[in-house]
């Protein structure tokens, strides 16, 4: 199996106590289009998928955080072609019509659905809205594991990883599409969107700050992927939201080889090459 059968991360079913206290913060805070029914709250950005927008969370009632089902799109391959693939690696999964729906080793839930089941209509313009849903990065209890289960059986390629413990996956050229690390099943660390660049940060900023919200860590900028970085929190359930500039993209997979960091080098060299470390709300 290769990566073109799964496109690009789609979009990410995420559990919340309150999801209009949720939307709110995402609509209020970020821009976010948010629209409401049967039970769901979807948030919408433009994405980059020309005239359609892009459902990128969906919320639901839970009694707490929790990644509930990260979702991918269908690329040039077949469903057929993909179950025959999990089928044969002993995956367990189901099929309905909204795609095909199973677990990673760590028991985080996956769907990979046709490729326009995340679009509706474009949201109205909105300059300082972030754009797209560019990575999740969730955690598991033997991230290695994880890993190895992303790049052997759904195709994805390593860019990245620091020690055994971080692990940087991609399915296009852009840096990582998943990133894992270590922790419970569903437990997601945050949702990563792209934002225009260096000059949309100031407003964003400012316009939270008008609202009495801080952001949790950043501007910086990451090693992987050497990307600017700001994490803001969600008040009411935590769900962390990164904004992100500038990600490196890699060109050549033929002569890419994963960059691999030495477990200590995930505060002092890799974390955040301007300097100021995180609080230790970021690092559970």
């Amino acid at each position: 199996m290769t990566a073109q059968h799964i496109r690009r991360l789609a979009g990410a079913r995420v559990g919340v106590p309150d999801p209009a206290a949720t939307a709110a913060f995402l609509a209020d805070g970020l821009g976010f289009a948010c629209a409401e029914g049967d039970g769901v709250v979807r948030v919408i950005c433009a994405g980059d998928y020309g005239s359609r927008g892009q459902v990128a969370i969906e919320l639901v009632e839970h009694p707490g955080l929790e990644l509930l089902r990260a979702r991918f799109a269908l690329g040039s391959g077949t469903l057929e072609e993909l179950e025959a693939v999990l089928a044969a690696a002993g995956v367990e999964h189901d099929r309905d019509a909204g795609g095909l729906h199973f677990s990673d080793p760590a028991g985080n839930r996956l769907s990979v659905e046709p490729g326009d089941a995340a679009l509706t209509d474009l949201p109205p313009a909105n300059p300082l809205r972030p754009r797209r849903l560019g990575h999740v990065n969730m955690k598991a209890p033997a991230p290695p594991v994880a890993a190895a289960f992303y790049r052997e059986i759904l195709g994805m390629r390593l860019s990245e990883q620091i020690g055994e413990a971080l692990f940087f996956l991609r399915l296009g050229s852009e840096h990582h599409s998943v990133g894992l690390r270590p922790g419970g099943r569903g437990e997601l660390h945050h949702l990563a969107f792209e934002v225009a660049g260096w000059h949309v940060y100031q407003p964003i900023l400012d316009r939270l700050a008008a609202l009495e919200l801080q952001v949790e860590y950043g501007p910086g900028r990451h090693a992987p992927g050497n990307s600017i970085f700001t994490y803001v929190c969600d008040p009411s359930s935590g769900l962390r939201i990164e904004l992100f500039a500038e990600m490196g993209r890699i060109a050549d997979d033929a002569s890419y080889e994963p960059v691999r960091w030495e477990a200590g080098a995930r505060l002092t060299k890799t974390l955040n090459l301007w300097g100021p470390q995180p609080p230790e709300s970021f690092l559970a």
